[in-house]
């Protein structure tokens, strides 16, 4: 193409010599002439191609700096994946290292959740085994106690009572028992069944019971009994001791200085046991009011209590 360029110059160049010197045939000059028209078209035509080849350059350049951003640019978004999936294998590493960690505090608490059962069931079963001790000792306590009363006398059931008598039959509890005929029946709220004597204008009388029995509860700890049931004041247990009814039952009797009602009583009581519950017959004197303390006479009578 350089080579092209020069000789259109040339012809160019020669051609105003030659129409300058008139010796040159008029052919010759014609043919300079259109070679030289020939030449400036084709040097216009390279012209073109050379500003078209510097237009190509120029895009093939810019493309070459755009392809050049784009590397750059996929470079730098290489470089973030890289260092987004190196921050996540961190964060996966330190997810790892927690849940170890959780699992180590989750074992440690169930350690410590089954190490607090057994000391609470140990510490329950210590508190059930003091509890129980405890109430050893009350028993025993009570025993000893009761074994401090003075005794009652032995009772020898007479082949025919003292006086004439009125038998009162209770078939929903399974007992019957006998009170002098003329006596009458009077209110009693928690008593199964009360009366009294009317000619002590009431100062002397009887009622029969039915208390709860504890589970620990024995004959020999009627006198107690009488202590727990009778809380209006201090119960002082005069004698108590082992005897039995009629029938040959085994039972407890106690004689004792009480208050029910306000008032000061001189008491006899026999009690056994019937299932559940403690059936009791009371007999009472209100001393202080003149009426004799008749000991004999409330014994015969709180001992006819019977079985059904």
């Amino acid at each position: 193409m350089k080579r092209t360029i020069l000789i259109a110059t040339a012809l160019l160049l020669l051609v105003p010599f030659l129409s300058s010197c008139g010796g040159v045939p008029q052919e010759d000059l014609d043919t300079a002439l259109a070679d030289a028209a020939a030449a400036k078209s084709q040097l216009a035509s390279v012209q073109s191609d050379l500003t078209k080849a510097k237009s190509d350059l120029s895009a093939a350049q810019s493309d070459l700096a755009a392809a050049e951003s784009d590397l750059a640019a996929a470079e730098s978004d290489l470089s973030s994946a890289q260092s987004a999936k190196s921050a996540a294998q961190s964060a996966l590493s330190s997810a790892e290292s927690d849940l170890a960690a959780a699992q180590e505090q989750i074992a440690a608490l169930e350690a410590a959740a089954e190490e607090a059962v057994v000391e609470e069931e140990v510490a329950e079963e210590e508190e059930v085994a003091e509890e129980e001790e405890g109430v050893a000792e009350e028993e025993e306590e009570e025993v000893v106690e009761a074994a401090e009363y003075d005794p009652t006398p032995t009772y020898e059931h007479p082949a025919e009572l003292s006086f004439d008598a009125t038998e009162i039959v209770l078939e929903e509890y399974g007992f019957s028992f006998k009170l002098p005929s003329d006596w009458s029946e009077t209110s009693g709220e928690e008593d199964i069944y009360t009366a009294a004597r009317p000619d002590t204008a009431g100062y002397t009388g009887m009622f029969v019971g039915s208390w709860d029995l504890d589970g620990n509860d024995t004959l020999e700890s009627f006198p107690q009994v009488l202590i727990d049931a009778l809380t209006e004041a201090p119960v002082e247990i005069l004698k108590a001791g082992p005897t039995t009814l009629a029938d040959g039952t085994p039972a407890y009797a106690a004689e004792y200085n009480c208050t029910l009602t306000g008032w000061a009583m001189h008491s006899v009581s026999v009690g056994l046991i019937v299932g559940d519950q403690w059936i009791t017959y009371n007999t009472w004197n209100i001393d202080v009011l003149g009426t004799p303390f008749d000991e004999d006479w409330l014994w015969e009578m709180a001992h006819t209590l019977t079985l059904q």
